[in-house]
């Protein structure tokens, strides 16, 4: 199959040498070059032919969105912007513009590999989460947008999430949690991999294992999620 060849983009010479290091400690991942300008971007895309370009949203003499007008004649490259923060509006653009995936700069290493997994399969990403298609990482782009106001401020989960979790860790299955919450089967899904990305575990019993260390079991829940069945 050979490796997935990357490029990465940003400014700062220290975060591309550790991110270097970092997609370089897998055997199915080479970064083939580096850029420190948005100016430099397309040619070397030319020159190199990434599979994936790794793109800083805020460049010097380019930005990250105007490189994306540039790489319409490299279809075979696709952008994940990889940024320490985007705004909604930017966040928009860059999917209409061609970006693939869009990823925060504080995402855990297994975030940044299956982002790289996503987009070089021709997914989208969309910061902890996969999207199948564009109408798809936009919606799914709208529902991360409305997220914020929803936190609980533990590990960024949301009041529903937050129940979801206690039901898993008290044994329930899907199918119990959506007759619980009056939710579909595939949105109790959709919770259990929110929660699994955003707290670093990847099944059921890890999941339980790490909301009793970190004492989510405590968390109270607001009385409106405890008395009522909304999505």
């Amino acid at each position: 199959m050979g490796k997935t060849r990357l490029l990465i983009a940003d400014d700062h010479a220290v975060f591309r040498s550790g991110l270097r290091r970092l997609l370089e400690s897998t055997k199915k991942l080479k970064v083939v070059g580096e850029a420190g300008k948005g100016s430099e971007v397309a040619g070397l895309v030319k020159k190199l032919h990434p599979h994936i370009l790794i793109l800083d949203v805020r460049l010097p003499e380019l930005s990250g969105l105007d490189v994306l007008k540039q790489l319409a004649p490299y279809p075979d490259t696709r952008a994940l912007l990889l940024t320490a923060c985007i705004d909604n509006h930017d966040a928009v653009k860059a999917l209409k513009r061609g970006a693939r995936g869009l990823l925060l700069k504080n995402s855990t290493t297994q975030l940044v590999f299956r982002s790289i997994d996503a987009v070089k399969n021709g997914q989208y990403w969309i910061y902890k989460e996969s999207a199948s298609d564009l109408p798809t990482a936009l919606r799914r782009l709208s529902d991360w947008i409305a997220e914020p106001e929803k936190q609980t401020g533990r590990f960024n989960l949301t009041a529903r999430e937050l129940s979801v979790l206690k039901a898993v860790v008290s044994g329930c299955a899907n199918k119990t949690i959506a007759q619980q919450f009056a939710i579909s089967e595939q949105t109790v899904k959709h919770h259990v991999t929110n929660i699994f990305n955003k707290t670093g575990t990847s099944n059921r019993l890890e999941l339980t294992l790490f909301a009793i260390g970190q004492g989510l079991l405590d968390v109270a829940l607001p009385s409106q999620l405890t008395l009522t069945r909304q999505s």
